[in-house]
């Protein structure tokens, strides 16, 4: 399976109508995966090892710390939810199967703040989109936060349950869904059951985008156990592959909020000293190659416009390559200022010997400049 698209782009080409699930996907990519249809030698799903548990906690303990998020929807509550136990904090849960209820003490039937309900089959609500929309049994602006943990795969009209989470999350609430490393699982969608781990961070990120209520655009993240504890990875193909590892996507009802803008809970890694013309190596051609990928720059003719920075040369050498630690850096940077289409390259000046970054968009637009 094969998924490669700006979700960001996708979002804005689509239609203002709110389309369905079925739309979107396709209904026979949303009925739950045959055994025939899981590619030889795929790995069952085994649910998560305890190791993974402590991280979507630790990830929990992030995102609701500081009594910002005080009333949580564990929107599939199961034996035991991961929510951390901060005082406080008011705990709901929506079991996904009839009858199937979370042990859990602050969702069990006897909770002092919190209690679980039960909604018939979840992942099959609506069986028909368009004449009974889906709806969670709860008033709009209900929570400060739904969590959604382990069972976004299941889910047969994804679009539908999101836009209905948007519904029950006050301004600025929080989203958070969670999902172990790829695996066979025969309640999984055929469009779960057949991606891979990058496939769905994409299938998160465009449940939310495609949901069309407003969400902020998603953080996607993948979590392991670092030298001193939690450690993540941001973006849609993480290279560090350590296990064992999950996954979790996150984003806000309208805006991020306050004290996540202020304090966020998955800060970038620290800057690194900035690369200077001394450390910049030159090929047997006399080309510079960026001293934070190694690959050879290419020329750039800036253009001649009222709105472009006068650099006063006619040429610059620019780092082309996507795969570029400084140009992923500086696409997480410039998300996380609120500045979703933009990004920056890294640039020499030949004449002048300075470097530093040169503002590019998502779309490539430097490259309709570049001389070879």
């Amino acid at each position: 399976m094969e998924l490669d698209p700006d979700i960001a782009d996708l979002a804005r080409a689509l239609s203002r109508t709110q389309l369905s699930s079925e739309d979107v996907f396709g209904a026979a990519s949303l009925e739950p995966a045959s055994a025939a249809a899981i590619p030889p030698g795929a790995s069952p799903s085994a649910g998560l090892r305890p190791e993974q548990q402590q991280f979507l906690r630790e990830a929990y303990c992030r995102l609701l710390e500081g009594g910002v998020f005080r009333c949580v929807l564990d929107l599939t509550a199961s034996s035991d939810s991961l929510a951390p136990p901060t005082a406080g904090l008011r705990l709901f849960g929506l079991a996904s199967e009839p009858g199937r209820m979370a042990t859990d003490p602050r969702l069990g039937p006897k909770a002092a703040h919190g209690g679980t309900r039960d909604l018939d089959d979840l992942e099959d609500q609506p069986r028909q989109p368009f004449r009974a929309p889906f709806r969670l049994p709860f008033d709009d602006g209900s929570f400060d936060a739904v969590l959604v943990t382990l069972e976004v795969g299941k889910l047969r009209h994804p679009l539908e349950v999101f836009r209905d989470v948007a519904r029950v999350l006050r301004p600025q609430g929080l989203v958070a869904v969670s999902f172990e490393p790829a695996g066979y699982d025969a309640a999984y969608t055929r469009l779960w059951a057949l991606a891979d781990d990058r496939e769905h961070l994409m299938l998160a990120e465009a449940f939310i985008e495609l949901a069309r209520v407003g969400f902020s655009p998603p953080a996607l993240l993948t979590l392991f156990a670092g030298d001193h504890g939690l450690d993540w990875q941001e973006g849609r193909s993480p290279e560090d592959t350590r296990e064992p590892r999950v996954h979790l996507v996150f984003a806000y009802r309208d805006a991020v909020a306050p004290a996540h803008l202020a304090r966020p809970p998955f800060p970038p890694p620290p800057p690194q000293p900035a690369k200077t013309r001394a450390d910049i190596r030159f090929d047997e051609m006399g080309r510079p190659r960026c001293p934070y990928c190694g690959a050879r720059m290419g020329r750039y003719e800036p253009p001649v416009t009222v709105f472009e920075i006068d650099y006063g040369v006619s040429e610059l050498y620019v780092c082309f390559d996507d795969h570029c630690e400084y140009y992923r850096r500086s696409r997480r940077w410039m998300r996380a200022q609120g500045h979703t289409g933009f990004t920056y390259r890294f640039m020499l000046d030949p004449e002048t010997g300075a470097t530093g970054p040169l503002p590019d968009n998502l779309w490539g637009g430097l490259r309709s400049c570049r001389l070879d």
